[in-house]
């Protein structure tokens, strides 16, 4: 009884802790980006062991842009191009990362992008149109109060060990949500510039493999890799059929306690309510 006992109080700290998440985008990341980079030297992704796809189409057009995908990551409903943080009647939506403050997570948004960007401007901005940048600025410094947002970041991968290492002695047991975004890898594809490209996927690939390291080392932490949607028509014969997104499917992968839930195909809105499950269902 006695050993038993000394057992259950080594083990409480463990089973004890809270559930984290790390979600991070590929902005413009296709099935073909992935299989292209994948030619000149062996990226690290595609190893992970959860593999599924998303349905990208926004609420106004088979063809969504950043702000309407990734409304549909942080929200959970579809809205219409151009919105960030707004449903298609102009009504503001709760985002994943303004829950998690409301439930005492702490919370951490991360991105390549330029100050005003619209990914990770979906998770604590509102306003139907993205161009906005005056009203995006005031909610990102209303959000840093209670957030750590580092927007623009030179290279994704320098930050990943640091900020997972600083959400996770802030959130002690409550857990903590991350949003990491490569966003070059959007921007190289609108140019068609296929090199470029790959220097920014290898650069988010080596932030996958930091956060994965992250994960083995702390096994309440669920790994989320997906993209916002796929850009420039890229074929896999590694050519580019267009400067604008299309509507295909991208792929997600995933690594960690829940990564399940993300097996198969799915649409962009389940990934938030997947996320919201991990995050704050009771009875977990």
């Amino acid at each position: 009884m006695k050993l038993i006992l000394i057992l259950f109080f080594l083990l409480l700290p463990f089973v004890s802790k809270a559930d984290n998440v790390i979600l991070m985008i590929g902005d413009g990341m296709g099935t073909n980006h992935l299989a292209c980079a994948q030619q000149t030297k062996p990226i690290f992704i595609p190893s992970l062991p959860v593999k599924g796809t998303i349905h990208t189409r926004s609420a106004n057009s088979e063809t969504t842009d950043s702000a309407a995908s990734a409304t549909a990551y942080a929200c959970g409903t579809k809205t219409n191009n151009l919105s960030l943080g707004k449903l298609p009647n102009q009504e503001n939506c709760v985002t994943l990362a303004e829950k998690a403050i409301q439930h005492g997570l702490s919370v951490g948004i991360y991105s390549t992008d330029h100050s005003t960007g619209a990914t990770p401007s979906a998770f604590y901005a509102h306003t139907t149109n993205r161009h906005d940048k005056e009203t995006i600025e005031q909610y990102k410094q209303s959000a840093t109060q209670t957030m750590d947002i580092v927007v623009p970041v030179d290279k994704i991968s320098d930050i990943v060990p640091t900020k997972l290492q600083y959400l996770s002695n802030k959130s002690d047991k409550n857990g903590f949500f991350a949003l990491f975004e490569g966003a070059k890898i959007d921007t190289a594809s609108h140019h068609n510039n296929l090199n470029d490209m790959k220097t920014e996927l290898y650069d988010f690939d080596l932030a996958v493999m930091h956060a994965t390291d992250f994960v083995y080392y702390h096994p309440n932490t669920t790994l989320i890799v997906l993209a916002d949607h796929e850009t420039g028509g890229l074929t896999a014969d590694c050519q580019y059929t267009r400067t604008g997104h299309t509507g295909v499917d991208v792929p997600v992968h995933a690594y960690g306690q829940h990564a399940h839930l993300f097996r198969g195909e799915q649409d962009n809105t389940d990934i938030h309510h997947k996320i919201n499950q991990i995050l704050f269902s009771s009875g977990k």
